[in-house]
This record gives C-alpha cells, sequence and structure tokens, in this order.
C-alpha cells in the first residue's frame, strides 16, 4: 500500500526535512502514526480475552486486528484503500489528515468496557487515595472547593477544565489551515501518543476519580453556568475509570509545549488555560491532586519523546533515511 507524501503544490516533505531537530519529516510521521494506532488496537483487542469481557468480548478483539491490519495496509486492505485513495483523492487526504483525532471519542468511550473487562469492575482509588493521604495529608480534591468557596474562581476553573477541547483541537485546525501540514501531523502525532499511552493506563490500572465516590459541590458553586456545563459534559460522556492520570492535564501539557515551539503567539493563552484546567480538575472534584501531577509529568515527557518514538516507529526508508541531518529552526514570522 502506498500513501501520499506530499501535497499538489507544495514541496515534498522529504526534501523540506524535518519539522525541528529531532523529528521525522511529514510522511514518515503519518506512517508512525498508522503503526502507533495499529499497535494500540492490537493491545486494547487482546484487552478483550480477558476472563471478565463482555459477551461480544471476542467479536471486538477481532474486530480490532482487522482495524490494525487496515491501519498497517496488510493483505487486502492494501490494494483497497489504494484504490479509495485514487478514486477520491481529496476526500482521502482530508480523512488522512484528521482521522486520529476524530477516532479519539471513540475511543475514550471504550476504556470503560475495556477495564471491566481487564478487572471485573475493580478500580485502585483506594492506592490513590492513601497515596494522597501520605503526601498531603488531606484529599485537595475535597478541600479546595470547601476552602475556597467563590462562585467566581470556581467559574473561571470550571471554564479552563473546559477550555481542554479547545486546547485539543484549535491548535492543529490552525495549522492545517495555514497549509503548515508537517507541524500538522507532528501536532496529531505527539497528542496521539499522549492520549494512547494514559488509556491503555486507563485499560489496565483503572481509577474512578473522586467525582465518582465523593458528593460535589454545593451552592453557590453549583449556580454558576461553567459548573454546571462541566457536570453536564461529564455526566454525558465520561468513562468509568479514566482518572488516572489525567489525560486532560497530560493532553494539554503536550500541546503547550507544542505551541511554543510552533505557535508561539498563542502558546501564552494555551498555558494559561492548561494550568486552569489542573487547578479546575481539582477544585471541581473532577479529578485527585495526584492525577493531575502524574499527568503533568507523564504529557512532559511524552512531549520530549515523542520525535524519537515517531523516528522509532516510522521505520527507516527512502522518505526517512538514517543520519539525514535537521533543516534549521523556521525563519518563518512566530505564530502564522
Amino acid at each position: 500500500m502506498t500513501h501520499p507524501s506530499s501535497t499538489p503544490g507544495r514541496p515534498d516533505e522529504a526534501e523540506r526535512g524535518p519539522l525541528y531537530p529531532g523529528w521525522p519529516s511529514e510522511a514518515p510521521v503519518r506512517r508512525a502514526l498508522r503503526r502507533l494506532l495499529a499497535g494500540y488496537g492490537v493491545v486494547t483487542g487482546l484487552a478483550y480475552l480477558f476472563p471478565h469481557r463482555p459477551p461480544l468480548g471476542l467479536g471486538w478483539a477481532a474486530g480490532h486486528l482487522v482495524a490494525a491490519a487496515a491501519l498497517l495496509g496488510l493483505g487486502p486492505f492494501g490494494g483497497f484503500l489504494e484504490r479509495v485513495r485514487r478514486r477520491w483523492p481529496r476526500l482521502s487526504a482530508a480523512i488522512s489528515d484528521w482521522y486520529a483525532l476524530l477516532l479519539v471519542p471513540f475511543l475514550y468511550l471504550e476504556l470503560a468496557p475495556l477495564n471491566r473487562a481487564v478487572h471485573g469492575g475493580r478500580y485502585f482509588d483506594p492506592v490513590i487515595l492513601e497515596l494522597e493521604a501520605t503526601l498531603f495529608g488531606f484529599h485537595p480534591s475535597q478541600a479546595w472547593g470547601a476552602h475556597f468557596p467563590h462562585r467566581l474562581l470556581s467559574e473561571i476553573l470550571h471554564l479552563c477544565y473546559l477550555s481542554y477541547y479547545f486546547i485539543i483541537y484549535l491548535p492543529p485546525v490552525y495549522l492545517y489551515l495555514r497549509g503548515r501540514k508537517a507541524e500538522h501531523q507532528g501536532m496529531i502525532f505527539a497528542v496521539m501518543l499522549a492520549f494512547l499511552v494514559h488509556y491503555l493506563v486507563f485499560v489496565f490500572f483503572p481509577v474512578q476519580g473522586p467525582r465518582y465516590l465523593f458528593p460535589p459541590p454545593v451552592d453557590p458553586l453549583a449556580q454558576g453556568g461553567f459548573f454546571r456545563l462541566a457536570h453536564a459534559v461529564l455526566e454525558a460522556g465520561s468513562a468509568r475509570g479514566a482518572a488516572f492520570p489525567s489525560s486532560h492535564v497530560g493532553v494539554a501539557v503536550v500541546q503547550t509545549f507544542l505551541a511554543w515551539r510552533w505557535l508561539p503567539k498563542a502558546a501564552p493563552v494555551v498555558s494559561l488555560a492548561t494550568v486552569g484546567l489542573a487547578l479546575g480538575a481539582v477544585y471541581g472534584g473532577f479529578h485527585y491532586a495526584t492525577d493531575v501531577m502524574a499527568g503533568a509529568l507523564l504529557g512532559f515527557f511524552l512531549w520530549a519523546l515523542a520525535p524519537a518514538v515517531a523516528g522509532g516507529l516510522a521505520g527507516r526508508g527512502p522518505d526517512n533515511p538514517p543520519g539525514r541531518q535537521p533543516r534549521p529552526p523556521s525563519t518563518r514570522p512566530a505564530g502564522s
């Protein structure tokens, strides 16, 4: 199976070189992303073989393996996807650009049945609560809102918590609309790496979080519009067992560092939103403080490792030869 590595009217990515020192170019990053998602599909498919799997667990396991084969272009999938690409080049290019981020909500909703298949409904909140008691002597997720019951503060922090969705999607949308396909794909790879690593922890070490164990804050905080919106969003689509480490914080940290690299004008806003999100996650009782700390630390390490992981998964080829010298940092005006 072949995949386009260039866009009409743009120089080939292999010629333009890496995004910045250490990163592969666009075509290898795309290949690495497919392999990353395929690997995740295989591992989570195997989770459906555990004794507590749902009635259709074996079918879901097989579906995961088929999806992984399709992502890798194995067997008949290679020829089929190549024919689709040739017949509908614009549509297939758009899907190739965005499919990974569009999968995130579906992968997230699958976490609860996956961790139940592995652990049968057992969660590890007692471990985290004991750790919090050791570190702090109290539980910040219950104490902060009670000690600082200020509606304005609550609304600001709940708005920051909701900004998570904008932090995920707005930076890559901006890069895409500006025609910066290489940075766009690099950002998506790093963000997906963060998501998938967090999700694997949720499958094999599920923690519910304080929202499932303790009552939410009461008046006057509960009267705030952003407070109600945040709780409504979580009630409509949260996955049980997806608290530790906080993927909200981990992904936002990755996006913050990427913004400083590729969108420096927007980076201060993303940074403030990320800090507010982390504080709001604890203040609103959505996460334990240790969830946030672990998510921030994991996000930092995944951001730092993303170029090497992309290069390793991409492998070597004509579009990613060994020993290529990185191009100098872009002279593009900052934030353009």
